[in-house]
């Protein structure tokens, strides 16, 4: 990469968390990019860089904060490939390293959208700012940056320039406070943006680890309706089993009547012995499968007891993590979001058929977990109409299928509000609405 000016210096800083780590210059890291230097600290993992530009007198003019991505032998990615100098120029206003605002690319302020992910967020909490890590390594100057030393004339001059300046300092006061203003003002703008920036990849690392637990009771919910419906056939098949006993115990109470009354007319004394040992051989029988099947059925209604009720548990685990998850939503960037709707910033969104919607700070956690409902909530429909509506306006044409299952296909009018359009007739051609008309009033 070329320098812009000659009086411009190029150079590269790598951070190691929140402090620097190694610093070089642009054709020393064009080495490391190519391959010819390889980096063992920094293997199988990203590095944090800023690239800079540097004018004669050690300052910077120009930040980039970009990301670079080592293999597991310290080599960088042969496909990193970011246009440092064309974000550069096309960069907004940063804070002031001493030459005026610098041009300023991360994260947070990016003139190329699709370049965002490769960059990052410079730190500005005090005592790891690191703005006021980059000026101070640039002052000490060990890269051995050539300084443009002033002459005595001009210096002179810049003496004659300074008390001059001193004798209209009451004029040029007030210019001299907005710039300072101004200044304080894109810093503050530059710290929120980057705060929002971490506090909206918080709320979505918790939504994710939220739906994560949610998926994982669901699906003990579904593995507990499984065995439930397991046991639940188990229980018929013992109940089965229990009446085809019960007959069988009738059969054979009829076999042994038949005979009682066969032996009857020969020996009554026989007979009544047999009719006794008949009835107490048939009560011990019937009180034993009575026993067995009625203690079977005491532990499977016990264990069905012990489902429904882990069930229950788990359902109410589940309405619990959904308000914990509401209260992290409405929590969870609580005191930025409460700061930024203090200051008079409002959340606008856009949907198709509600147009631009001004979220409140009370309904943010419901848009979240469904935008399309909250939008038909918007429009006066529900979901489906919704729904309906919103397949029809980004493919306006005739969804009607014809006996052979061929879509119609042709294009029709677009009805751009929901609440006007009727499913069955406005997603429908003139030709397939006569029809469904004629179809209509032969049925009545």
């Amino acid at each position: 990469m070329s320098q812009e000016t000659p009086q411009l210096n190029e150079a590269v800083l790598l951070f190691s968390g929140d402090a620097i780590d190694r610093e070089m210059l642009y054709p020393e890291f064009e080495a490391i990019l190519d391959g010819f230097v390889p980096m063992p600290e920094h293997a199988g993992s990203t590095a944090k860089g800023v690239y800079l530009r540097i004018d004669s007198q050690l300052c910077i003019v120009g930040a980039a904060f970009f990301l670079l991505d080592f293999d597991a032998s310290g080599k960088a990615s042969p496909h990193w490939n970011i246009p440092l100098e064309q974000m550069l120029s096309m960069a907004a206003k940063g804070p002031d390293l001493g030459a005026g605002p610098i041009k300023l690319v991360c994260f947070s302020q990016c003139p190329i959208e699709w370049q965002q992910k490769n960059l990052w967020d410079p730190q500005m909490d005090p005592g790891r700012n690191s703005f006021v890590l980059m000026r101070k390594a640039v002052k000490v100057n060990r890269l051995g940056l050539l300084v443009q030393e002033t002459p005595a004339s001009e210096k002179a001059a810049q003496d004659k320039s300074h008390r001059q300046l001193q004798q209209k300092l009451h004029q040029h006061y007030s210019q001299e406070l907005r710039d300072r203003m101004a200044h304080m003002l894109r810093e503050q703008r530059l710290r929120v943006t980057t705060l929002s920036s971490r506090q909206a990849k918080k709320v979505q690392k918790l939504q994710q680890e939220h739906q994560q637990r949610i998926q994982l009771y669901r699906d003990k919910i579904h593995q507990l309706q499984e065995q439930n419906e397991e046991l639940t056939r188990r229980h018929q098949s013992l109940r089965e089993n229990f009446d085809t006993q019960v007959q069988k115990i009738e059969g054979m109470r009829e076999y042994f009547t038949h005979k009682l009354e066969a032996a009857h007319q020969g020996e009554s004394s026989q007979l009544q012995a047999l009719q006794e040992n008949y009835e107490m051989e048939l009560a011990a029988r019937v009180q034993a499968a009575i026993t067995e099947l009625q203690e079977r059925l005491d532990m499977r209604e016990m264990e069905l007891f012990y489902r429904h009720q882990q069930e229950s548990n788990l359902k109410d685990e589940i309405a619990r993590l959904q308000e914990e998850n509401q209260s992290l939503l409405n929590q969870g960037g609580g005191h930025l979001l409460n700061k930024l709707s203090q200051a008079g910033i409002n959340f606008v969104t856009f949907q198709p058929g509600a147009g631009h919607m001004t979220i409140t700070l009370d309904d943010m956690g419901r848009y979240l977990n469904d935008p399309m409902a909250y939008a038909a909530e918007k429009c006066g429909v529900d979901a489906d109409h919704y729904r309906q509506w919103l397949m029809h306006y980004q493919s306006p044409a005739c969804c009607a299928v014809d006996s052979n299952g061929q879509g119609c296909g042709r294009p029709i009018a677009r009805i751009d509000n929901p609440s006007d359009f009727h499913p069955g007739e406005s997603d429908r051609c003139p030709v397939h609405q006569d029809v469904g008309q004629q179809r209509t009033a032969e049925q009545r």
